[in-house]
């Protein structure tokens, strides 16, 4: 049940982004590819969660925990896209995913490279 504890952030925030995606915002901000920057934020943060979750919970090499938390995350990516496609005013768009595939990998980096430091720092 403890490691479930390590995946609660990231399912809430994945909730959050379901939740948002469900509904035409109507936001119409006019700056260029502002959507694949956001895109690439959101999915960014939900990578450093997932990051936390697995590299915390799974026994396996640093390359494993690398691949499992970016093929969950862009399947979350995908799957929100899919879902857009039912929601009257979204759309799908693979520019998008792909936005999402860049911020998880910058997420998993990010995440990597906050606890190598820390590791470091903390080393006697």
């Amino acid at each position: 049940m403890n490691k479930l504890l390590y995946f609660l952030p990231a399912i809430l925030f994945y909730v959050l982004i379901f939740s948002l995606s469900s509904a035409d915002l109507g936001i119409g901000i006019r700056v260029h590819h502002f959507d694949k920057i956001a895109h690439a934020v959101e999915f960014g943060i939900m990578a450093l969660l997932l990051s936390f979750a697995f590299f915390n919970v799974m026994k396996a090499s640093l390359t494993i925990k690398i691949l499992v938390t970016f093929f969950v995350g862009l399947g979350l990516g995908i799957l929100d896209e899919f879902h857009q496609y039912y929601v009257p005013g979204r759309h799908r768009d693979a520019l998008d995913a792909l936005a999402d595939a860049m911020g998880i990998a910058g997420g998993i980096f990010l995440y990597w490279y906050l606890e190598k430091t820390r590791k470091k720092a903390f080393k006697p």
